[in-house]
């Protein structure tokens, strides 16, 4: 018998994301039933446009997301801004899954902390980079700003560019209102601290004890201060804030309640 064998675990992010956390749900044995709460789309303005024709005025470009970078770079080919442009400049990325979305790009991280969080990527940077240097942070219109604070209050010359939008799928509601009524879901899982606000928005009066008592696994601590937050009582994160590091906490949860 597998870990999650017949367990329907409640895949909330978006849609083009999902296949990797789904697949990993399924080698274990579990039911992936993936209900996207959240979709994303550039911002295309004379403003970003402008911001990212000057982006050699920067020596630092701050990512906090894939989507960051995605969206990055499809506005830099949509205004046809050659991306020689990056080659003597340096990238910091908030954790593993960015970096290699950047890789994927064809473009190297300079700095990646030690701890996958906005507020440590702010404060190990300023450790290791001289404040004189200029840094662009690349953000979606529902970002933290801790990273942002932390390198403004170390006296560093910091812009942001938001260079997508973040907003709620609310195709998906009666779907969740659905799934949650008939009581179909063992587990849910959380990638941002949006997926949670979106979850209990759609929700609506499905949202209470029942739903609330369920098994909810956080991707890091940001999205757990949200669960928290909203009233999540049985909470899990990992160490590693990944998606495999959300697949062992959820294995080795449901191996210690049988």
């Amino acid at each position: 018998m597998m870990p999650l064998q017949d367990k329907r675990v409640l895949v909330t992010r978006d849609a083009d994301k999902a296949y990797t956390l789904t697949s990993l749900i399924e080698q274990q044995g579990g039911i992936s039933i993936e209900i996207p709460l959240l979709h994303f789309h550039a911002l295309y303005s004379r403003e970003n446009q402008k911001l990212l024709e000057r982006i050699e005025d920067f020596e630092w470009l701050f990512f906090t997301s894939a989507n960051g970078v995605h969206f990055f770079f499809t506005l830099l080919d949509y205004y046809q801004i050659n991306r020689k442009k990056l080659s003597e400049m340096n990238c910091a990325v908030v954790g593993t899954k960015t970096e290699k979305a950047l890789q994927d790009q064809g473009v190297p991280a300079q700095f990646v902390p030690h701890t996958f969080t906005g507020q440590s990527m702010g404060k190990h940077f300023a450790q290791e980079v001289s404040n004189e240097n200029k840094v662009l942070v690349i953000q979606g219109n529902l970002a933290r700003q801790a990273v942002v604070k932390e390198l403004t209050d170390e006296k560093f010359h910091v812009e942001t560019a938001i260079l997508y939008e973040t907003n709620v799928n609310v195709k998906m509601k009666e779907k969740l209102k659905t799934t949650l009524q008939a009581g179909e879901v063992d587990i849910l899982t959380f990638t941002s601290p949006s997926t949670i606000k979106a979850f209990i928005d759609l929700a609506d009066l499905e949202w209470g004890e029942k739903v609330a008592t369920l098994p909810c696994v956080c991707i890091g601590p940001t999205t757990e201060e949200a669960a928290i937050h909203y009233g999540f009582q049985s909470i899990l994160a990992p160490n590693q804030y990944t998606v495999e590091g959300m697949m062992e906490v959820m294995v080795e949860y449901v191996l210690h309640s049988q």
